[in-house]
């Protein structure tokens, strides 16, 4: 019996350790692609990208009160109700030079009552912006954040 018992505890040892090591591993893989995301520069002129970050609003179920006319390359959504909960996005894309830009997405959310809301950087939908236009660059960036995550596993 007591074998038996420390054949289990040692189990859920075992199984406790690589738990840590995968939790690691997915956290250091996270924080990688996030830190890209929020310093990415595409290689591509501001003109170029932005009909795509204007569209991932629409994908989303977003209606846009205005799209970039005139030359800024700014989309405000309205309100999107689900539930008790309300949501809207802010999209500015941001020449670097002739050839470069930066993109942000900016998520206000509420409680459909109330009048104050949170506004926080959107990273996961950049991520998606950077895999969607650039995808062999975004593919570079998962190739490094598997590494990272692989080398925070082993160092568990």
């Amino acid at each position: 019996m007591r074998s038996t018992l420390s054949f289990v505890g040692l189990f859920i040892l075992i199984g406790a350790t690589a738990g840590c090591a995968t939790f690691r591993g997915a956290s250091a893989r996270h924080q990688y692609i996030e830190s890209q995301s929020r310093d990415y520069v595409y290689a591509k002129p501001a003109g170029e990208v932005w009909p795509a970050a204007r569209a991932m609003l629409f994908e989303k179920g977003y209606e846009v009160k205005n799209t970039g006319e005139g030359g800024t390359l700014t989309a405000e959504s309205e309100w999107k109700y689900d539930g008790k909960n309300r949501s809207r996005y802010l999209i500015q894309v941001n020449p670097v030079d002739e050839g470069h830009c930066k993109v942000v997405f900016t998520k206000l959310e509420g409680d459909r009552k109330s009048t104050s809301t949170d506004s926080t950087r959107d990273i996961g939908t950049e991520w998606e912006l950077i895999q969607r236009v650039e995808p062999e660059r975004a593919a570079e960036i998962k190739a490094e954040a598997e590494k990272r995550a692989d080398a925070a596993k082993a160092a568990s």
